[in-house]
């Protein structure tokens, strides 16, 4: 059996990640990680090694929704984004284009915004999508085939950002 330690240190950064892509903001993601990891350790009787990741991703997803139904809102995208280019030309065009990418992911409805993640940042295999997002191995291929159409159609009629 894993302690609290090995467990937060093993998955930390993959649920946080997970955490900023569904909300889109560093505070919330960090309280997102934090209810994750109590959540699971309060549970740690049905952890199973072989599906930890996909086990405490699906606890972060369904926190974050639990928090969006509390909220009845979205958060814009935090101004803190941090960029090591010291050029603030660069800078600025990387941040709308952030800005542009996070207003396109928001407008996509929840479940493709996740299984997109899932598969891009996250790099699960159908199955795990499947098994996060509570759906079949190919729905889950289905969500983020939508996912990537609706973004790529979204960025053929509107190729400026603005």
């Amino acid at each position: 059996m894993m302690t609290f330690e090995q467990l937060y240190r093993t998955y930390f950064e993959d649920v946080h990640r997970f955490a900023f892509w569904l909300s889109g903001n560093r505070s919330e993601a960090d309280d997102l990680a934090s209810e994750t990891f109590v959540r699971a350790w309060s549970r740690r009787n049905r952890l199973h090694t072989e599906t930890l990741k996909a086990y405490l991703l699906v606890i972060t997803r369904n926190a974050f929704l639990d928090l969006r139904r509390r909220a009845g809102q979205r958060e814009e995208l935090s101004e803190e984004w941090p960029d090591a280019a010291p050029d603030p030309h660069r800078h600025a065009a990387a941040r709308i284009d952030l800005d542009r990418v996070r207003y396109e992911l928001d407008r996509l409805p929840e479940t493709e915004r996740a299984a997109l993640v899932l598969r891009t940042e996250e790099s699960l295999p159908y199955a795990e999508i499947a098994r996060v997002l509570g759906i079949s191995p190919g729905a889950a291929r289905v969500k983020v085939h939508r996912a990537r159409r609706r973004l790529l159609d979204l960025h053929l009629t509107n190729p400026g950002g603005g």
